[in-house]
C-alpha cells in the first residue's frame, strides 16, 4: 500500500469533503480516504498497482475539484481563497448598493432618503441582477452542476437554487406585469443580500480559518531555507532540502538551527521553546544534540548533520500536526453522515413549504407567499456551521498543543483520552529521568572533588551509562579532568588506568577484590554498609587501596510525585516494569503508586492491558522504552515520552516532547476542553437548524433575515473554537 497526500482546491463546505471520500472509497484499490476541509487536502492510502494516481486526481476533477500532488503551505492557500472570497464580496457589494437602496425606499415609507429613478427602474434591477447572478454567482452554480450530476447537493445547490428561484420569479412577475400594468413586486434585491451576505460569511471564515491555522503556520516557518555549509573551499550557502548527513553547519548568533545534529564545535546558549515549551535557554557544547527549529541566541555552532531535512523533529512534528489535522474522530464520521443528507433533506423541506403555502394560502400573491417562505428555507438552512464545528476545533488544538510539546497523532486520541479509567506507567524513563545519576559520595577522608576529578578522566574514554554519569556530574561542578593513560575497560567488572601518576581503578566490589584491592578503611568511613534500594554501588581505588563509593541511581522526575497524585484524582493508576520488586515499590512509595506490578517482560505488559480491556476499562499506557512498544500500541491511547525510543514514539498515539510528566495532565486537559468545544459547536449548530427552519417554514423568517441567519452561523462556530488558541496561550494547566 502507498499514502499520498493530495492539495484538493474547490471545496466549499462538509459536504464537498463528503461526496470526495465517498467517491474514492469506490474505487477499486484504495483502501482508505481522509478530506480534511480546514487543510484543503486529501489523504489516500492506495495500491499502486491496481490504480494511479493519476486515475485518482483525474476521479476528482470528475467531481468538480482541482486535485494536485503538489502541497501548498497551508497559510498560503488560506490566504488566497481569502482574498479570492474578498475580491468577488467586493465586486457584489458595489453592485448590490442600487438594489438594497431601491429596496431601503421601499420598506421604510415613513423614511424616505434620496434616491436616484435609475434605481427604482425594474429594466436598471434586472440588469444589475444579471450580472450578480450570472457573473457573481457562476461559482456557485458550477460547484452545484458538479453536485448534481453526481447525485449530491451541497451549500453550493442551496444557494443557486434559492437565488435562481428569486432571479427568475422576478423576471416573471416584471414582464407579466409589464402587460397588466401592475406595479410588480421583485426580489432582485434579495439576490443581491444572499451573494453578499454569503461571500460576506466566507471570507470572514476564510479569514478565522488562518488564524486556527496559525500554530502549524508558525511551525513551517521555523523550516530555514538556506543553510550555511562548510566546505574545503570555504562557507557555502545551500537550500535546507540540499543538506546531506555529515554535512557540517555552522549556525552564528541570532540565528534559527536548521537540521539535527551533535554539535562538533563552538558554544553557544539555545532557545528550544519552539520544540519543547521550555523558554528557559540551553546551553549547548560539544557533543551535545541540537533541533531543527530551535535558535541559537548566544555564540557559534558547528554542526554535525546527522538527519536528512525530512527526518527531522521539526518535520516530523509538522507531519504528526498534519495527520492528527487530516484524521477524524468518531464524532466527525457522524457528522459527515448527517451532512451528506442534510442538504437533500432541506430542499425536501422547500418543496414542502412552498407545496403548504400553496394550498394553506388565500389571495392572488399565493404563489409569492409560497415562494418566499422556501426560499427562507433554502437560505437559513446552510451546513456550514455543522460541517465546521469539529475540524476547526481539532485544527486548534492540536496546532497549540504541539508548541506546548504535546503532540497528537490522531484526532482520535484527543477524542479518547479525556475518557481514560486506568493509567499504566512504566518506571524507568518515565518517572524516572531514565538515566544513572551520580547521587551520593562517600570517601576515605579525601576532598570529593578529587576523587570526582580523577575518576572522571578514566569515564570520559567510555561510552558506559555509569560512566557517562561520572563525567556529567565532574561537568556540572565545573571541574577539569586530566588525563588517563593505559586506560582498559573490563565489560561487567569496571575500569583502570593511569591518572597523574596514579594507577585508578572504578568497579564493582567483587572485581576490586579479585584485583588484590585492600578495603582496610571500609568501617572506619562507612563503605561497608549496603547502598539504598535502588541504587548501585561503585568503589573507587587508588594505588591500590579503596578510598571512597559512588552511588548511582535513576533519580525520580521532579514533577513525578505531583503528577501521580492528580492522575488518581481522575483515574486509577499502576506502575508496571520490568524491575526488580524492591527497586519498583522504593520508586513507588517516593510517587504514591499503591498498584505496583514488577518484574513484567513485554508479553506480560500486553497481557495485563487486554485483560483490563476485557473488563470494559478505558486504557491510557505511558511508557519510552522498545518494551514499552507493544503496550504503546495497544493501549486506548498509548502516551510516549519524547525522551524516549523511536520505536516507542512509533507506538504512541500521544508523544510527550521534552522531559516533564506534567504534560500528561496538559494532554488530558486539551482532549477534555477541546471536545467541550466540539460539543458546544455541535449543540449551536444543530439547535441552529432545529430552530430556525421550522420558523422559516412557517413564515416567521424573512429571506433577507435567513441569508444573515446563516452566515453568522458559521462564524459563531468559528469564533467559539478561536477560544481553544486563547486558552492554549494560557497554559492548559491554568484551564479552569
Amino acid at each position: 500500500m502507498k499514502l499520498e497526500q493530495l492539495q484538493v482546491s474547490g471545496m466549499t463546505c462538509a459536504a464537498c469533503a463528503t461526496r470526495i471520500e465517498k467517491a474514492l472509497r469506490k474505487e477499486k484499490g484504495i483502501q482508505a480516504v481522509h478530506v480534511s476541509l480546514a487543510l484543503s487536502r486529501a489523504t489516500v492510502h492506495y495500491e499502486p498497482r491496481e490504480i494511479g494516481m493519476q486515475a485518482i486526481t483525474a476521479k476528482i476533477a470528475k467531481l468538480g475539484y482541482k486535485a494536485t500532488g503538489k502541497l501548498s503551505h497551508p497559510q498560503a492557500g488560506i490566504e488566497a481563497e481569502t482574498r479570492a472570497y474578498r475580491t468577488r464580496f467586493a465586486i457584489a457589494a458595489c453592485l448590490s448598493i442600487p438594489l438594497l437602496w431601491a429596496m431601503l425606499a421601499h420598506m421604510f415609507m415613513w423614511f424616505q432618503p434620496w434616491t436616484p429613478n435609475l434605481f427604482m427602474e425594474p429594466m436598471f434591477q434586472w440588469l444589475i441582477a444579471t450580472i450578480l447572478q450570472f457573473g457573481v454567482g457562476y461559482p456557485f452554480y458550477y460547484g452545484a452542476y458538479q453536485a448534481f450530476i453526481h447525485r449530491s447537493a451541497n451549500m453550493d445547490t442551496l444557494v443557486a437554487i434559492s437565488t435562481s428561484v428569486a432571479y427568475f420569479y422576478s423576471h416573471y412577475v416584471m414582464f407579466h406585469a409589464a402587460h397588466d400594468s401592475s406595479h410588480p413586486t421583485l426580489y432582485f434585491d434579495t439576490i443581491a443580500m444572499i451573494m453578499t451576505v454569503v461571500l460576506l460569511g466566507k471570507w470572514l471564515e476564510t479569514m478565522a480559518k488562518g488564524k486556527a491555522l496559525k500554530q502549524l503556520s508558525a511551525l513551517y516557518s521555523l523550516q530555514v531555507k538556506l543553510v550555511r555549509v562548510l566546505r574545503e573551499h570555504g562557507e557555502e550557502w545551500i537550500t535546507a532540502d540540499q543538506v546531506q548527513t555529515g554535512d557540517r553547519i555552522v549556525v552564528k548568533s541570532g540565528e534559527w538551527i536548521s537540521v539535527d545534529g551533535v554539535v562538533h564545535a563552538g558554544t553557544a546558549d539555545a532557545d528550544e521553546s519552539m520544540m519543547t515549551g521550555e523558554s528557559t535557554a540551553v546551553t549547548k557544547r560539544s557533543g551535545d544534540r541540537v533541533y531543527a527549529g530551535t535558535r541559537c541566541l548566544v555564540g557559534t555552532l558547528n554542526i554535525m548533520v546527522d538527519k536528512k531535512h525530512k527526518e527531522t523533529r521539526l518535520s516530523q512534528m509538522i507531519a504528526l500536526i498534519e495527520a492528527a489535522q487530516q484524521s477524524k474522530p468518531a464524532i466527525q464520521r457522524t457528522v459527515d453522515r448527517i451532512a451528506a443528507v442534510f442538504v437533500p433533506v432541506m430542499l425536501g423541506c422547500a418543496v414542502v413549504t412552498f407545496a403548504g403555502w400553496l394550498l394553506i394560502s388565500h389571495g392572488p400573491d399565493l404563489s409569492e407567499t409560497a415562494m418566499r417562505h422556501a426560499l427562507s428555507v433554502l437560505l437559513v438552512a446552510c451546513p456550514c456551521a455543522l460541517g465546521l464545528a469539529t475540524p476547526i476545533s481539532i485544527l486548534i488544538a492540536t496546532g497549540s498543543s504541539a508548541q506546548k510539546g504535546i503532540l497528537f497523532k490522531e484526532a482520535r486520541s484527543l477524542e479518547r483520552l479525556r475518557q481514560i479509567d486506568v493509567v499504566l506507567l512504566d518506571k524507568t524513563g518515565t518517572l524516572t529521568e531514565g538515566l544513572p545519576q551520580l547521587v551520593a559520595i562517600q570517601t576515605a577522608g579525601q576532598r570529593d572533588a578529587d576523587v570526582l576529578r580523577l575518576t572522571s578522566a578514566l569515564a570520559s574514554m567510555s561510552m558506559h551509562p555509569l560512566a557517562q554519569a561520572i563525567v556529567k556530574a565532574a561537568k556540572e561542578q565545573q571541574l577539569l579532568s586530566p588525563e588517563a593513560a593505559s586506560f582498559h575497560e573490563h565489560p561487567g567488572k569496571g575500569m583502570e588506568g593511569d591518572v597523574e601518576g596514579n594507577n585508578v581503578c572504578v568497579g564493582n566490589r567483587k572485581w576490586l577484590e579479585e584485583m588484590g584491592i585492600r578495603f582496610s578503611e571500609e568501617k572506619r568511613f562507612g563503605f561497608h554498609q549496603e547502598a539504598a534500594p535502588g541504587h548501585i554501588r561503585l568503589y573507587i581505588a587508588i594505588n591500590g587501596t579503596c578510598i571512597g563509593t559512588f552511588d548511582m541511581a535513576d533519580k525520580l522526575r521532579r514533577d513525578a510525585r505531583g503528577v501521580v497524585q492528580e492522575l488518581k484524582q481522575k483515574a486509577e493508576v499502576w506502575m508496571l516494569t520490568g524491575d526488580e520488586e524492591r527497586t519498583a515499590l522504593t520508586v513507588a512509595a517516593a510517587t504514591g503508586i499503591e498498584l505496583v506490578r514488577a518484574g513484567m517482560l513485554p508479553e506480560q505488559k500486553l497481557a495485563f492491558i487486554r485483560e483490563l480491556q476485557q473488563q470494559g476499562r478505558s486504557v491510557a499506557m505511558v511508557g519510552d522504552g522498545i518494551n514499552d512498544a507493544a503496550a504503546l500500541a495497544a493501549a486506548d491511547v498509548g502516551i510516549a515520552m519524547g525522551g524516549g525510543t523511536d520505536a516507542a514514539k512509533q507506538a504512541g498515539d500521544v508523544v510527550l516532547i521534552g522531559s516533564r510528566l506534567s504534560r500528561i495532565l496538559e494532554a488530558y486537559t486539551w482532549s477534555r476542553y477541546t471536545m467541550r468545544n466540539v460539543h458546544q459547536n455541535l449543540l449551536f449548530a444543530l439547535m441552529y437548524n432545529v430552530l430556525t427552519v421550522p420558523l422559516a417554514a412557517l413564515g416567521y423568517l424573512d429571506p433577507r433575515i435567513a441569508c444573515i441567519g446563516m452566515a453568522a452561523s458559521s462564524l459563531l462556530v468559528v469564533g467559539n473554537s478561536l477560544r481553544l488558541q486563547l486558552w492554549g496561550k494560557r497554559g492548559a494547566r491554568a484551564w479552569p
